[in-house]
């Protein structure tokens, strides 16, 4: 072997180490995501985060630029979610920015908490975020229009899905929001600001309040 084919080949080698050195790797304990995916029943509000979703990735040396991230709800979950006509689902797909930040809107109603669900409901996740096939966080579901005109929510026993075409925030709902918003009651179903752990609180009413209000609807697919 020559002199100048050593010198490239170890030129080469040095440069894939340097590059697998300087890997910027998607760890997910770094990463941003959103315990719980909020679906708008129609109309959002501007400065009102329900309906929106935004995963920040970082990796071993900082926010992951270009990142495919996916949000995919599972079989059993978008069957069981009133969508509004026109959204996509049950996966969403988008590329993060150069803060390492993709951000996506639900349109729709229902509350899924995996916690609370018959164990054969979910087989396995309710909604899973990955990027680059790197699975980050596994969310629940909330909405607005948490339960049906019978009060039930999406994992109960004859729960009415789209009743009568549409998904709407009806009196059902503001009757199920107002117990968790009282009393301050860690509620998964009436909580719209992270930590989605904490206690339901001001601003969860605050944001709420416009969908009730308006009577927020939409007609489902």
């Amino acid at each position: 072997m020559s002199r100048s084919t050593l010198a490239i080949l170890l030129i080469a080698a040095s440069a894939m180490l340097a590059a697998t050195a300087f890997a910027n790797v998607i760890d997910p304990a770094l990463c941003t995501v959103p315990d719980v995916v909020t679906l708008s029943p129609g109309t959002r509000y501007g400065g009102n985060p329900i309906g929106g979703y935004t995963v920040n990735v970082e990796g071993t040396i900082g926010p992951v630029n270009g990142a495919i991230v996916e949000v995919e709800f599972s079989e059993d979950a978008d069957a069981l979610v009133a969508w509004c006509q026109g959204q996509t689902h049950p996966i969403l797909t988008g590329s993060t920015d150069a803060n390492g930040d993709v951000s996506f809107e639900f349109f729709g109603g229902g509350c899924l908490d995996l916690a609370k669900a018959p164990t054969a409901t979910f087989s396995t996740y309710i909604v899973q975020v990955r990027a680059d096939n790197v699975v980050l966080d596994e969310p629940a579901v909330s909405s607005p229009d948490r339960v049906d005109a019978a009060g039930r929510v999406a994992t109960d026993d004859k729960y009415v899905l789209c009743d009568g075409g549409t998904t709407i925030v009806g009196l059902a709902d503001a009757v199920a929001h107002t117990r968790p918003i009282k009393l301050a009651l860690v509620d998964q179903c009436s909580k719209f600001t992270s930590p989605f752990t904490d206690a339901v609180g001001l601003d969860d009413a605050v944001y709420v309040t416009p969908y009730i209000k308006n009577s927020n609807f939409c007609t489902c697919q």
